[in-house]
């Protein structure tokens, strides 16, 4: 009698809950229903900290620009080679097959489609608010239930970030769901191959900082494309502090012809951290990209626009000078970036030398 008086009490709650919903017009019209579940959710809140948005701009709109994503493109760079590497998975069997010139050029066509597509970057987005609402306060369902109750609207077709999980806590308060919640009933609902219902252990910050001094740094990206959306705190703080480690150790090479390196070099521009990454640049003789950094930089801080005159016919290697002549404020980058002009400055002058040489001779 009293587990039918409890299942009872139960079912009016459910009823309150659609009610409160249907006043407050969270909803839709057509015929969808509301999955009641209750849970213990003492663990709903997945562990791990995250860190607040120093930015009030939205990057999205600008790093998904024509413009934008042209320049990161092509910084990324396209070697096929590295983008097919074998990867530390069971793979399948080779298969083996005669093919003619017309077939093994519609093939080699095949391989470049899928490699642009495993290069193709993650979006730079605002870090979301993961706070929650409060709907309701009701007082008289106060302690009915030491557990929270969890509320998750299961329609087909809806979109995870679209669907409305509810919380009723032990006090009566009926509050929509935090993210980590959201993203938690999610996993539990519509799980995603890969992503695991709570933060794995290595994006917590001890476990982190011991495999980015392994030099991880692309394997720590790529799962954490996997565990999170862009705009989750969490993938915001691993991603950025990958970069960090990157460009302390001076390992961008690991990351060119990556889905990550476009958003690291937007990363640096966004942040007016680019000097590193520009050296680089220098000291590989790719001074088109070192020029597109800082086309994007100077895209990204229209302000300072005027500093630096970007034009066509303008060599590359002045263009970069006059950046580290005007632009750079810290003694340390600034040295660093006039020392890799100087050495390349020099390879062009041993070059010219050699090739006269050749000529005389």
């Amino acid at each position: 009698m009293e587990t039918f008086e409890k299942a009872m009490r139960l079912t009016r709650i459910c009823r309150m809950l659609y009610q409160d919903f249907k006043r407050n017009k969270y909803l839709r019209t057509s015929e969808r229903f509301i999955s009641c579940t209750s849970i213990r959710c003492d663990d709903v809140l997945s562990s791990g900290r995250s860190t607040k948005v120093t930015e009030d701009r939205d990057p999205l709109p600008l790093f998904m620009s024509e413009e934008v994503q042209t320049w990161l493109q092509k910084m990324t760079g396209f070697d096929i080679e590295k983008i097919c590497a074998p990867r530390p998975f069971e793979a399948d069997k080779p298969t083996y097959r005669l093919l003619t010139n017309d077939e093994l050029e519609k093939e080699k066509k095949k391989a470049i489609q899928i490699a642009k597509r495993r290069i193709q970057m993650p979006p730079v987005m605002k870090m979301r608010d993961g706070t929650s609402k409060v709907l309701q306060k009701d007082p008289d369902l106060n302690m009915f239930s030491k557990a929270k109750h969890v509320f998750t609207d299961i329609s087909f077709g809806l979109k995870d970030r679209k669907r409305f999980i509810v919380v009723r806590e032990p006090d009566g308060t009926l509050r929509t769901a935090t993210d980590k919640e959201h993203d938690r009933l999610n996993q539990i609902y519509n799980p995603q191959q890969g992503r695991a219902p709570v933060m794995p252990r290595m994006f917590e910050e001890e476990y982190l900082e011991k495999t980015l001094e392994k030099g991880q740094y692309r394997y720590i990206l790529d799962r954490a494309c996997v565990q999170f959306d862009p705009d989750n705190p969490d993938f915001i703080r691993v991603a950025h502090r990958t970069y960090e480690a990157v460009c302390e150790r001076h390992m961008f090479d690991v990351l060119r012809s990556t889905r990550h390196f476009g958003p690291m070099a937007f990363y640096f521009a966004w942040y007016k951290k680019i000097e590193p990454l520009l050296a680089d640049m220098v000291q590989r003789d790719l001074l088109s990209d070192a020029v597109d950094l800082i086309k994007l930089y100077f895209k990204i801080h229209q302000e300072l626009s005027s500093t630096v005159v970007l034009e066509e016919n303008i060599d590359e290697l002045h263009i970069i000078k006059n950046f580290c002549e005007k632009m750079v404020k810290n003694p340390n980058y600034k040295g660093q970036l006039q020392l890799a002009i100087q050495a390349y400055e020099a390879a062009l002058t041993s070059q010219a030398k050699r090739s006269q040489s050749k000529q005389i001779n």
